[in-house]
Order: C-alpha cells, then sequence, then structure tokens
C-alpha cells in the first residue's frame, strides 16, 4: 500500500463507479465462474491483448519526465498475453482501439494506475483458469499467473512511490480523470469485441 495515500484515496474514491461498471462486462464477469469455456477465456485474452498494445506505448509517451513511472511499462504484460495466445494457438486481432487521449502526466499516471493495479489480483484468476480449463504460466496463463505475488507487490510500491511523491506535481482531479478514461475505454473496447470473439476464435481454428 501507499505509505501516503491522500492521491491513492482520490483515485480509489473517484474510481469507485468505473472500476464497478468494468466488472459488469460479461467477458470479464464469466472469468471467475466455473463454467467458463476456453473460447471464451482465448476471446477474452486476444481483446485484452489488442488493448494493451494500442494502449501501453500511449500512457509511455505521456510519461515523458518520469522514468520511474515508464519503467513499469516494460513490456511484461505483453509478451505474456502474446505467449498466452501462441501457446493457445490465437492469433492477435487486427482490430485495435480508438487512441486514449492523455493530455497530462497525471492524466497517464491515472491510466498506469489502472493497468496496473488490474495485475495484483492476477493470481487468484490464475488459480481458478488452472482448476477450470487446466493452464499454468508458460502454458496459457501467463498474464494472469506469470507475475508473482511478490513482483506484483513490488511493482505497485513503486507507482506508490510516483503516486505520492510530493516532488511530482499531479493534480488529483487530472490522475482521477485518467484513469476513468482508461476504465471507460477498456469497457467500451470489450463490450465492442464480445460479439466478434466468438468468430475470432473460430476463424483461427478453421485455419489452423
Amino acid at each position: 500500500m501507499c505509505e501516503h495515500a491522500s492521491r491513492l484515496a482520490h483515485l480509489r474514491a473517484h474510481t469507485k463507479a468505473a472500476h464497478h461498471s468494468i466488472e459488469t462486462v460479461p467477458a470479464l464477469a464469466r472469468l471467475m465462474n466455473a463454467d467458463l469455456r476456453r473460447s471464451e477465456y482465448e476471446g477474452l485474452l486476444a481483446a485484452m491483448h489488442a488493448f494493451h498494445l494500442t494502449t501501453e506505448p500511449e500512457i509511455a509517451m505521456a510519461l515523458e519526465g518520469l522514468p520511474e513511472a515508464q519503467a513499469l511499462l516494460d513490456g511484461t504484460r505483453l509478451r505474456a498475453l502474446a505467449d498466452d495466445l501462441a501457446f493457445l494457438g490465437v492469433s492477435p486481432m487486427q482490430a485495435r482501439p480508438a487512441s486514449l487521449p492523455l493530455p497530462t502526466r497525471a492524466d497517464a499516471i491515472g491510466a498506469l494506475y489502472v493497468v496496473e493495479g488490474a495485475s495484483l489480483g492476477g493470481r487468484v484468476i490464475a488459480r481458478h483458469i488452472a482448476d477450470s480449463l487446466a493452464l499454468a504460466p508458460g502454458q496459457g496463463a501467463s498474464f494472469y499467473g506469470g507475475m508473482s505475488a511478490e513482483t506484483a507487490r513490488a511493482r505497485w510500491a513503486r507507482l506508490c512511490a510516483v503516486l505520492e511523491d510530493p516532488a511530482v506535481e499531479l493534480a488529483p482531479d487530472d490522475l482521477a480523470r485518467g484513469a476513468c478514461k482508461t476504465f471507460e475505454a477498456m469497457e467500451r473496447w470489450m463490450r465492442l469485441m464480445a460479439a466478434a470473439q466468438p468468430q475470432h476464435t473460430l476463424a483461427v481454428r478453421a485455419a489452423a
């Protein structure tokens, strides 16, 4: 946790509705269901890969001058997603989400708060995927299970250090705006891809 939580508390309070909303996306809500189908999981990974492939470079560019924060966009998530898709025999999506507007560094930190925070619960999801789909890190479940709990906590601490650094000027409302935009962009993308995901997976299977 962040030692000085004023900005973190502001982020949590002002993103609560957006966070709750994205949890209602069927593809994400189904992820922890006992009857999760492999095709659903594959479609989700393909959509997440396309989202991160577009969004992470945009966040990194907007974080110019904050190398400590930029270092968290080191390609770890993208490599894990690409490895999972390759293991599962699923081609990356050609479609891409719309560009994410991040006019200030605070907006970008807010966006990073969303993508980095998602890693904290990954191992719980990974255990469920192991039980329901018999997949493991290095075998189709690296995105959710490839990062150890210790590594995830260390990365979160590094984000908190930047977030709460009084020497770094970050307007709290801009932080919340960037985070909410990122939640909303991911939700729009996941809902948009919901109908296309089964067809995408079937097309890959037919071409294999």
